[in-house]
């Protein structure tokens, strides 16, 4: 991290700009903050989107794509901005060393924390190939260890450059960790990531890259026709990273594959990645349960311990990265967008259930909310809508769906994700927080965009009152969330019809 320089801008759009985090060959991240003061990762892209109609919808497609991804073990995508010739992305920011810059202070991992950093890395794989995006540039500078464990970033951000641009004749990545297929200039596909996750593993465990070489045209060439050093990997590790690092991507097992043999799923049903996200966690917190992590690796702590530090400290996302493939060579282009602050709070909280209390809170905040649409003084340009009729079951209707987005809680200085799946004929539900750990049921009210949020489950969750404020956009609209104990404004946002 560092001060800004003389041309950096000091605004883009409503965030202000306060540090430098890094800078890569995509573009330049900057600490920034939103209009609440919530802190937040921006990248200013190099490459300007082009004016072609066609380039330019194929742009805001990957965009929405990225914005898909659910947030296990991953930082989510919360805003982009496309016009004029300063595109840039806004994500989560995440506190904490890059894994390269974590094994280049501390050597190789070993046990609990490399099992954790395996299981969070196939997660997130798992929840971005899910979305149907693939990574394109996954190595140990793209992975951030935060609080709550490895968090990959920098998700398609490759795929949006190559939108961005008119031609592209190269495959774009960090050369070293280009699976044979890419390197033949064939497409990259889920089974590139996994050829990278197995390469992201190995150097995590050894300390260095598994086809290391002195130039970059041999590191190419060892893994076109080499072999891989796998030194610090044994039992059933090995063998899953052995089965990524496949020639024919056809013989790699995908992310979720991958993930249910790191759990001993093997063969099981139902999501896995919530149970993935859970044992990646490196540690036990006041609002979070222990996790439990299969043992893995036969060295090591045990699997609860957190992750050490590089030498004490915590280094900025931005700093320099992993050591580079080829001996000798300048260090590879370091963190390229840092992800979102995953500060938990330490207090403890008795989710009040009773529907009186409820009943009452939901009338206060409807009270509050008659006197306008805004939130507060937090959003700006807010519209109003007027349903097409007046009846709560057609405006109920026209809500029923998927809505994914993020909100922004202004007192804890926290961006997460939000998922809202609104159904006409009942059974709504919602789901939010670091990982979408929270969930409940939404009732409806006598107001169309008024819900009782109960039934809630997950540490540090709250029951409350859900509002919906509608746009003259049908697929997008603000919601704010009032705690049932309390009354008080928790959280609001912005969300998107994604089915």
């Amino acid at each position: 991290m560092s001060e800004l320089r003389a041309d950096d801008p000091r605004r883009l759009g409503e965030y202000r700009l306060s540090r430098r985090l890094g800078q890569g060959g995509q573009g330049v991240v900057f600490l920034g903050h939103s209009a609440a003061g919530a802190q937040v990762a921006i990248k200013l892209l190099h490459a300007s989107v082009s004016k072609d109609a066609d380039v330019r919808r194929r742009f805001l497609g990957e965009v929405e794509a990225v914005r898909r991804v659910a947030a296990f073990c991953t930082a989510q995508l919360l805003d982009a901005d496309l016009d004029g010739d300063r595109p840039y992305l806004v994500s989560e920011y995440v506190e904490g060393p890059s894994l390269g810059e974590h094994v280049t202070a501390g050597g190789p991992r070993r046990g609990g924390s490399l099992d954790r950093l395996a299981i969070g890395t196939a997660t997130a794989l798992g929840a971005i190939h899910r979305a149907g995006v693939v990574h394109r540039d996954l190595k140990p500078g793209n992975v951030l260890l935060s609080l709550d464990g490895p968090r990959v970033i920098d998700f398609g951000v490759s795929r949006l450059m190559d939108a961005a641009a008119t031609t592209t004749r190269s495959p774009i990545g960090t050369p070293a960790y280009l699976s044979p297929e890419r390197i033949s200039g064939e497409p990259a596909g889920p089974p590139a990531d996994m050829w990278a996750w197995g390469l992201t593993v190995a150097y995590t465990a050894g300390g260095r890259h598994a086809y290391m070489a002195d130039t970059y045209q041999e590191v190419l060439a060892r893994i076109l026709y080499g072999k891989p050093d796998l030194r610090g990997l044994s039992g059933r590790l090995r063998e899953i990273v052995e089965a990524c690092l496949a020639h024919d991507p056809r013989d790699r097992p995908d992310a979720e594959e991958t993930l249910r043999a790191l759990l001993g799923q093997d063969g099981g049903t139902g999501d896995v990645l919530p149970s993935g996200a859970q044992a990646a966690a490196p540690t036990t917190t006041p609002d979070r349960a222990p996790a439990t992590v299969p043992r893995l690796s036969p060295e090591g702590p045990p699997a609860t311990v957190p992750w050490p530090s590089p030498r004490g400290t915590r280094a900025p996302a931005g700093s320099p990265p992993e050591t580079p493939a080829v001996a000798g060579s300048p260090p590879s282009e370091g963190t390229a967008a840092v992800a979102g602050r995953r500060a938990w709070r330490g207090w403890q909280v008795v989710v009040a259930v009773a529907g009186v209390v409820m009943g009452v809170a939901g009338f206060v905040f409807w009270l509050r909310a008659s006197q306008g649409p805004g939130l507060d003084g937090t959003w700006k340009g807010t519209a109003q809508h007027t349903p097409a009729t007046g009846t709560p079951d057609a405006t109920r209707t026209t809500l029923d769906g998927t809505w994914t987005g993020s909100a922004e809680h202004p007192t804890a200085g926290r961006v997460f994700p939000v998922e809202l799946r609104l159904r006409a004929d009942g059974g709504s539900t919602m789901r939010w927080g670091a990982d979408l750990h929270c969930s409940g049921r939404l009732a409806p009210t006598r107001s169309p965009v008024v819900f009782a949020l109960g039934q809630v489950k997950g540490q540090a969750c709250h029951a409350g009152t859900v509002r919906i404020v509608p746009s003259d956009d049908p697929d997008r609209f603000l919601v704010k969330v009032t705690r049932s104990d309390t009354g008080a404004v928790m959280y609001a946002g912005q969300l998107s019809r994604s089915s």
